[in-house]
């Protein structure tokens, strides 16, 4: 999706337009990609096992994309992740039940990859034994970390030349944070260079990942949201423990 356009743009536009407007419905389901992890993780948290998460969730989708329910919504209403977490709900309780399993989607499959399967799976399997945590709670960890995720995606392909690889390499801990980080002046003497240009390589990728951060962020808000308020929740929601 382009840099302005926020999760409830693209289903306006796809709201609007035919199934002949390849452009939105390119970015709805790309949208829907990027939402596959927090819900399959909930999905898996309700006691399905990992091969009737990936159908209920598939089928959700297939349905979504469709059936065109999303054209129904009120984007004054919430936020996007509530929106999309009360619709599985209600595709759960009132279709999934009601009609089994509808094998990935019918004629709206997205395919996902065997490593994006396997990354959904080990986050939930981390998660379920050792965070207890209501369900709703669990599924915003999962969407705000994933959220990050592709925040860090966008800032790793600004990187991409060999000598700029083993620079973000180095450097990424120090965004990610967590216990057992190196000193800035290991890292300056493993790399040849003097601290001094460390550190302002550090401050201009900190830089750089708060802004892709926050562009992430503004893509999940409706006009006229705080998103400052949301990227706050979205600290928040990462560091809580329970």
């Amino acid at each position: 999706m382009p840099f302005g356009t926020t999760h409830w743009s693209v289903i306006a536009a796809c709201a609007g337009e035919d199934d002949s407007a390849a452009s939105a419905h390119a970015a709805l389901t790309q949208l829907c990609r990027d939402s596959w992890p927090p819900l399959y993780s909930f999905v898996r948290r309700r006691g399905y096992n990992r091969h009737d998460a990936q159908d209920l969730v598939q089928g959700f989708f297939g349905q979504f994309l469709g059936n065109k329910a999303y054209a129904q919504t009120d984007r004054r209403k919430g936020k996007f992740r509530t929106f999309l977490l009360a619709s599985l709900k209600h595709y759960m309780a009132d279709v999934w039940d009601r009609e089994g399993a509808l094998k990935r989607g019918g004629g709206h499959e997205f395919v996902l990859l065997d490593e994006e399967i396997h990354q959904a799976e080990t986050r939930w399997a981390h998660d379920s034994p050792s965070v207890m945590m209501d369900e709703d709670r669990q599924y915003e960890q999962r969407w705000a970390a994933a959220l990050v995720g592709r925040a860090l995606q966008r800032l790793s392909a600004d990187y991409q030349t060999e000598s700029k690889r083993q620079l973000f390499a180095a450097l990424k801990p120090f965004l990610c944070g967590g216990s057992g980080l190196p000193t800035q002046e290991k890292i300056a003497a493993d790399l040849h260079i003097p601290i001094e240009t460390l550190r302002s390589h550090l401050s201009r990728l900190r830089a750089r990942y708060r802004e892709l951060l926050r562009d992430e962020v503004t893509r999940t808000v409706s006009e006229g949201d705080d998103v400052d308020a949301e990227l706050r929740h979205l600290c928040e929601t990462l560091t809580r423990n329970s």
